[in-house]
């Protein structure tokens, strides 16, 4: 009633309790009304497909997304043109990465009733699984589309990330639906840790509990751990295992499931497992996610799940038609799985001096800044008269778009491209609005024209960019008699107040001439080339110090924030599956416990229910899994200046050696070559990710000595 009355609202369900319908049923009114088009945005790429041809009937849907050819897109472009859909599912990815000709392409749509956001927690800067490109999502729909009604949905929020993505949909506190975060009674929960978890999930697998169940999914953390899981299920399962239970013919015992498979590959053993011709699908957290079989008898976990959130949504597959289901975690007894996830969250870390870097490469001076210097010169004593602040009595810069090259940026901060982006969207999201964060975007054109500069100086008497830029740097001459040009196309736009897509339109049709009698265009021969994918960005140029300073410590203290959550909500999953785990599963063989079944599912509630859960810092000493670093510091200092004096001309970082001593690869230290040398890769995995810092950035100084 909410979105029919055009009301945002955000919904927080279980997994299964419906939340579908509260988008399908409102699409299908709204359609009956008057022809309209209901946008949903989904990060299911894999399964999206599976949603359209999965809607009720009377209902139709289409999908865009980068998994799909460009014919295929402009198809179903033509489809919902054409108002033969009611609704249109869309990668966050496609609508906020598809730049101005996709976002022309999206305005001329049919009249949006609503937008349904699926996975909404993704909004969230505080989310488990934060994704930048969502965080563009709701300002492209309101500011191309006019689009005022927004449903966000999702099944896994704590209160404090609720409330943070019902923020930015525009949200009013009071119109956050949510239900208690409960496991269902059907689900049957349990936990051991067994010191061989692989034998372990083979004989439960065989045990009276699980031995007739039909349908089970196995949850790894890495994807290797999946293909060698898979082929073990293979080998050491009865053949019994290979026939399904109504007498079905089975593919194969287990099959394994990832993102590094190929998409083909990937349906054909996520089609069979829904068809029941496979009984086993040893997967990562890619399978599973949207996914809609009712009798899922079992999910299982080998390792710890990389969150509270990942483990609900996981088991939550299980037992949607009502029946019972089991639910079983394989707890490594010497942490070994948690120390795993600790790497993903320190990968994601970054320094004070790369954070510095970033900002002084997003906010350059600019000319604006040294024109507004002397003005502010000439009116200096007159402020100072009047006790006005600078900034009321002079015009600021109104900004400058910018390029910073993707793969040069990511080299010089030795930081992965996703985690630049979100700290760029951090400065967008940051109540000052410090930039303005755009679709990525091709920064360097060369032209190159065979007819030599004769030919160039036509071109340009039609072209005014190629003009403008003409005018800043002359043409460079080839020995074949050609002429080309290179230049920066974000900073001639800049320069000259103009919009970057005509300028690149106007650009790429210099290859083709419109013949005089008939209007057909014919080929000049001038080849036009866009390279140099680029974060596009607008921004001040004329920032003072204590801004940057300030912006410096902004980001800072959000990156160390999200590694201390991150690393609190580790340690607090953990202790709460180590508080109901046996000693092994030979307890779980016939039937499960329920008291601590029920114990397991109060601490679930308990973590959704609390406004920040998870931030404590513990008590003093070792994390679970960590030994005393006093034990080892010798061999750890002698280890990294061993390792100094064997890259003798490199610039490490404290953190760099840090990461490489607990496996995690890195821009300018990939795994591919560090993780060659096993005397020091992962050695000290058992250690505090900051201690070993602390003393590798000590080793560090002492060795430029």
């Amino acid at each position: 009633m909410r979105i029919l009355s055009g009301l945002s609202t955000l919904l927080v369900l279980p997994t299964g309790a419906g939340k579908s319908l509260c988008y399908q049923l409102p699409a299908l009114l709204y359609a009956r009304r008057s022809p309209c088009l209901t946008l949903v945005i989904s990060p299911l790429l894999s399964l999206m497909d599976d949603q359209v041809s999965g809607l009720p009937p009377g209902l139709k849907a289409t999908c865009m997304h980068s998994g799909m050819t460009r014919k295929q897109r402009d198809l179903a472009l033509r489809r919902v043109r054409a108002a033969q859909v009611q609704v249109l599912m869309l990668s966050p990815e496609a609508l906020v990465g598809a730049g101005a000709r996709g976002l022309a392409c999206l305005s001329q749509l049919p009249p949006v009733a609503f937008v349904c956001v699926d996975e909404a927690h993704c909004l969230s800067q505080w989310s488990h699984n934060f994704r930048p490109c969502y965080l563009r999502v709701c300002k492209v729909l309101r500011e191309h589309l006019g689009v005022r009604c927004f449903l966000g949905l999702t099944a896994t929020a704590t209160r404090s990330t609720a409330l943070n993505v019902a923020k930015y949909l525009g949200v009013a506190e009071e119109a956050v639906l949510r239900g208690p975060v409960t496991i269902p009674t059907n689900l049957h929960l349990s936990v051991s840790m067994d010191r061989d978890p692989d034998q372990a999930l083979v004989t439960l697998l065989q045990s009276d509990r699980f031995r007739t169940l039909d349908s089970v999914i196995v949850y790894c953390n890495r994807r290797e751990d999946t293909e060698r899981v898979s082929a073990l299920l293979r080998t050491c399962l009865p053949e019994a295992w290979a026939t399904g239970l109504g007498g079905r013919a089975q593919e194969a015992v287990a099959e394994a499931y990832h993102a590094g498979m190929c998409s083909r590959e990937r349906r054909r053993v996520q089609r069979a497992f829904m068809e029941g011709r496979l009984r086993v699908v040893v997967a990562t957290v890619a399978f599973g996610m949207g996914l809609d079989r009712p009798d899922v008898r079992a999910v299982l976990h080998l390792g710890l799940p990389p969150s509270f959130e990942s483990y609900v949504q996981a088991v939550g597959r299980a037992g949607r038609d009502g029946q019972p289901a089991q639910c079983h975690l394989f707890l490594q007894p010497q942490g070994e799985d948690l120390r795993e996830l600790r790497r993903h969250v320190h990968a994601n870390a970054t320094d004070f001096l790369a954070v510095k870097k970033l900002v002084q490469c997003v906010f350059p001076p600019c000319s604006c800044a040294q024109r507004l210097s002397e003005q502010e010169g000439g009116v200096r004593q007159e402020r100072h008269l009047s006790k006005q602040p600078n900034r009321e009595q002079t015009a600021r810069c109104q900004g400058h778009w910018r390029a910073l090259p993707v793969q040069p940026t990511i080299q010089a901060l030795d930081m992965p491209e996703e985690v630049i982006e979100t700290l760029l969207c951090y400065l967008e999201l940051h109540p000052q609005h410090w930039l303005e964060l755009l679709a990525p975007t091709y920064a360097c054109c060369r032209l190159r024209c065979p007819g030599g500069p004769t030919q160039m100086q036509a071109l340009a008497s039609r072209c005014p960019p190629l003009a403008a830029c003409l005018a800043q740097q002359p043409p460079e001459n080839t020995d074949g008699g050609s002429s080309f040009v290179e230049f920066n196309m974000v900073e001639l736009v800049d320069s000259m107040g103009w919009e970057l897509a005509p300028v690149q339109k106007a650009l790429f049709q210099l290859q083709w001439d419109p013949e005089p009698r008939t209007g057909v265009p014919r080929d000049t021969g001038v080849l036009v080339e866009f390279s140099e994918l680029a974060f596009h960005l607008h921004s001040p140029g004329d920032l003072t110090a204590q801004e940057k300073d300030q912006i410096c410590d902004f980001l800072y203290d959000r990156v160390q924030a999200r590694e201390q959550e991150a690393l609190a909500c580790l340690r607090l999953e953990f202790q709460a599956f180590h508080s109901v785990a046996f000693p092994s599963c030979r307890p779980c063989l016939e039937q499960p416990d329920e008291d601590r079944s029920t114990r397991l599912k109060a601490l679930l509630s308990h973590y959704f229910e609390e406004e920040s859960p998870g931030v404590e810092e513990g008590a003093q000493g070792p994390e679970p899994g960590q030994a005393e670093l006093q034990d080892w510091e010798d061999q750890i200092r002698r280890d990294i200046r061993h390792f100094l004096s064997l890259w003798p001309e490199q610039q490490f970082s404290g953190r760099a050696v840090a990461r490489i001593f607990h496996g995690i690869g890195s821009p300018c230290f990939p795994a591919q070559v560090y993780g060659r040398d096993r005397r020091f890769w992962r050695k000290y995995l058992h250690l505090s990710f900051h201690a070993l810092m602390h003393l590798a950035t000590e080793e560090i100084l002492l060795w430029g000595r």
